[in-house]
């Protein structure tokens, strides 16, 4: 049985996107080993957040409304989040940042999957600063700084972003199966996977 591609496109702040994770994640256990390859993009909700990052309270009180409203939204997710296993702390988070950075360090390491998970984690679950230089090293020591520094990757991020305007995605996470069947959203786990078997039989019937 050949490999089928799933492209999945996530960004880092997104919530749903670490729950999509997940769930991708207890589809594919269900996958003959070796038979699906994830492809990771890079994908941006709000690439106006300055390179430094915003105070989180103040940032999404303007992009959402009042703090009750805000409130409601974290206890929400946090909620579905926790059915899956998912500790988010969201009151530990101090700075709402810019992930191009991030984006660009998953794209240099030599495990994608693993810096991106680490990265979720850490801005999730211990309010980490994961658009900050120096935490990103920190917590991603495969990453070298001087390839950061000079911008290394950063083609690689902005060919993610305009293969995604292309395909006409808006909201993440959204996924791809054999370049022929998508689907968006954080799925269960069981959606997931007839999303994958869709996709590997167009593959094969084409």
């Amino acid at each position: 049985m050949a490999a089928i591609t799933v492209d999945v496109w996530s960004d880092l702040v997104c919530p749903w996107c670490y729950i999509g994770k997940s769930r991708l994640e207890r589809a594919l256990a269900e996958e003959p080993p070796g038979s699906v390859e994830v492809r990771w993009h890079a994908f941006q909700l709000d690439p106006s957040i300055p390179a430094e990052g915003a105070d989180a309270e103040a940032y999404h009180r303007s992009r959402f409304g009042d703090l009750t409203r805000v409130r409601e939204m974290r206890e929400r997710v946090r909620e579905v989040a926790a059915q899956d296993g998912l500790d988010l702390r969201f009151d530990l988070q101090k700075r709402a940042p810019n992930t191009l950075l991030a984006h660009r360090a998953t794209k240099i390491v030599p495990d994608p999957e693993a810096a991106i998970q680490t990265l979720f984690a850490a801005h999730f679950e211990q309010g980490e600063d994961i658009g900050d230089r120096d935490t990103i090293l920190r917590l991603l020591p495969d990453v070298d700084p001087a390839a950061l520094d000079r911008g290394d990757a950063g083609d690689l991020v902005a060919a993610d972003l305009e293969l995604a305007r292309r395909i006409g995605i808006t909201g993440v996470p959204f996924f791809v199966a054999g370049m022929r069947v998508a689907v968006s959203g954080a799925q269960p786990p069981e959606v997931l996977r007839q999303f994958l078997a869709e996709g590997r039989a167009r593959a094969e019937a084409a």
